[in-house]
């Protein structure tokens, strides 16, 4: 298993330092701009503005780089995702949300 980081509900991400726990305030890497989000693997979303995380949403509601305009956005891995497709073949969501639910399966 590798290391990563967990949020409040237990969210890991894995595009920071991989200290431990991590929470609003907290610093983290700005290598994705100065204001990104960071698309929850579970469902949600991290604002990082800065350098440090400005909002956590833990909500297991699926969030997509169209939901936050010119705003560049990253998965778990920190891999940059710019449109909701490119989450296809991704372990989001719990599983391959995209594949099983936006048209891969019929």
């Amino acid at each position: 298993m590798g290391v990563y980081d967990t949020l409040p509900k237990g969210s890991q991400v894995k595009c920071w330092d991989s200290t431990g726990r991590k929470a609003i305030g907290n610093a983290v890497s700005s290598a994705y701009g100065a204001i990104y989000i960071v698309l929850l693997q579970e469902g949600g979303f991290v604002r990082v503005i800065e350098g440090s995380i400005f909002e956590i949403v833990e909500d297991d509601q699926p969030r997509y780089p169209e939901d936050f305009p010119n705003l560049p956005c990253v998965d778990k891995w920190g891999d940059i995702v710019e449109k909701k497709e490119d989450l296809e073949g991704r372990c989001m969501f719990g599983y391959d949300y995209y594949f099983a639910h936006e048209g891969g399966l019929t």
